[in-house]
């Protein structure tokens, strides 16, 4: 029609002129109201406006400080671990509070991430079964204890806010763990090895809360990513810097003729974003501007002739080789791949581009000799086959809902993109880690949340909107004509 479609509340402060801008193919909206009556009329809308604004001010900023410390200690008990990353002392919340999921409310809830996650843990079991392998693996508990976090968090939080409360208390444990416990990659104490391999994310959704909760506007959310972007740069943790910088871009992107930007424009300026990062940080490499290790790495990874992405994630032949061999039931278990399948493997990371000297046995294998698939994806795949993916797909579908989709989230829109963008580098190319299940968890329940109208949500009363704005035209313009006939 020419214009630009805007929110049913923000008609409710127009006046009747207003109205017919917005609906020209209604006659009874054309009326120009008598002066009378819009000196009269203008004023009540006016006060019925910031009784709107008022009323989305207190939704919105109605979780108060004891409920806002509930809900984040209640987060904080995943810093108990009780069974390596499956299980923490927020599953001990969850038992106590899980069984209330079924349970009749206004809440709004869906079965399919749940359907998901028992079809994926049955399928572990079997291919347990069916490969001989250990029924008590942590990632043959990790689908079950997702299912328990999701139906505990949407038991304990019923919108974005108060999910988001919880996530932060999530991150935090997961501070806490690494800090004080820690894992053989984080053992040395130092600095870069603790931000790259546990608290980064953690740290960035602390950063990201603290904005929201103060609402500060988009341009120092933008700065505050790029900081951290820098940070994790300078820290050896590219793809940290990528995905702040990428959340970042697309605040930019959404703000940019109020929005009007098409799905399509964003992903080809997202993925224009990725190379271009590339080469400017091959070009920073050799003209020394990055540091030792970094710079090193870097230079070697674009010396190749493969992708630089392939070169710093380089399971995804052994992965993939696992999944064409075995691709209904897996394998069990990652070690119990076989060695014919791991010859296999490193002949197609050498049709890829990989060389002969390439130290595959370094890479595919962790340091107790465990092989490692490096994705949540691929490797639930490789071990429980097909339909362990089910669930891995569908949390990429909720992470597009929180990137793309997810502008009703208001101030937390930030926090969701990242969210949805860490995520996806997650499930793609990051092994399962402390706490992972729970924050998946609460993704799950921010993609429920986030185009619902729960209990806190000023929705349901504006759908009604546009239908009384219209009665009360039609109700002007019969007024009128009757005036016309005396």
């Amino acid at each position: 029609m020419g214009y630009v479609p805007m929110s049913i509340a923000y008609h409710r402060v127009r006046s009747d002129r207003a109205h017919a801008t917005v609906f020209p193919e209604a006659d009874f909206l054309r009326e120009v109201p008598e002066f009378r009556r819009a000196v009269r009329t203008t004023p009540a809308r006016t006060q019925g406006s910031s009784r709107v604004g008022s009323t989305v001010d207190r939704d919105t900023a109605g979780l108060k400080l004891p409920e806002r410390a509930w809900l984040f200690v209640l987060g904080g008990t995943s810093a108990v671990p009780l069974m390596n990353f499956t299980v923490t002392g927020f599953s001990v919340v969850c038992v106590a509070i899980g069984l209330a999921y079924l349970l009749p409310g206004p809440r709004r809830r869906t079965a399919t991430p749940l359907v998901f996650a028992m079809i994926g843990t049955a399928a572990y079991f079997a291919s347990a079964w069916v490969n001989e392998t250990s029924y008590l693996s942590p990632n043959v508990f990790a689908f079950g204890s997702f299912a328990l976090y999701f139906c505990g968090i949407t038991v304990l939080a019923g919108d974005i806010e108060r999910i988001a409360t919880v996530l932060l208390g999530i991150a935090f444990g997961t501070v806490f763990f690494y800090v004080v416990i820690g894992t053989f990659l984080t053992s040395s104490g130092g600095v870069v090895d603790l931000w790259k391999y546990g608290i980064a994310p953690s740290a960035t959704i602390a950063l990201l809360y603290a904005l929201a909760v103060r609402r500060v506007r988009t341009p120092m959310v933008v700065t505050a990513l790029l900081a951290f972007g820098a940070l994790s740069l300078g820290l050896n943790f590219r793809s940290h810097a990528v995905v702040c910088c990428a959340v970042a871009l697309l605040l930019v992107l959404s703000k940019y003729r109020r929005g009007i930007l098409s799905l399509t424009t964003r992903v080809v300026t997202l993925g224009a974003f990725a190379v271009g990062f590339t080469w400017t940080l091959e070009f920073a490499a050799r003209a020394g501007l990055l540091g030792g290790s970094l710079r090193e790495k870097v230079l070697m990874q674009a010396d190749g002739s493969i992708p630089m992405l392939l070169a710093g994630r380089t399971e995804p032949p052994l992965s993939l080789t696992a999944i064409v061999q075995h691709p209904l039931l897996g394998w069990g278990n990652a070690n119990n791949i076989s060695r014919d399948a791991y010859i296999d493997a490193q002949h197609t990371a050498m049709s890829l581009g990989f060389d002969r000297s390439f130290p595959f046995e370094y890479a595919w294998k962790l340091s107790d000799g465990s092989i490692s698939l490096h994705s949540v994806l691929l490797g639930s795949w490789a071990e429980a086959g097909v339909l362990a993916a089910l669930l891995p797909l569908w949390l990429l579908w909720a992470c597009y809902r929180l990137i793309f989709v997810a502008d009703s989230a208001g101030v937390w829109t930030p926090l969701m993109m990242y969210l949805g963008m860490q995520t996806i580098w997650d499930l793609m190319f990051s092994p399962w880690s402390y706490n992972l299940p729970a924050v998946f968890a609460c993704l799950a329940c921010c993609c429920v949340a986030v185009h619902s109208t729960g209990r806190h949500n000023n929705s349901t009363k504006d759908a009604h909107l546009l239908t009384r704005l219209l009665r009360d035209n039609r109700t002007s313009h019969g007024r009128s004509k009757l005036e016309e006939k005396r």
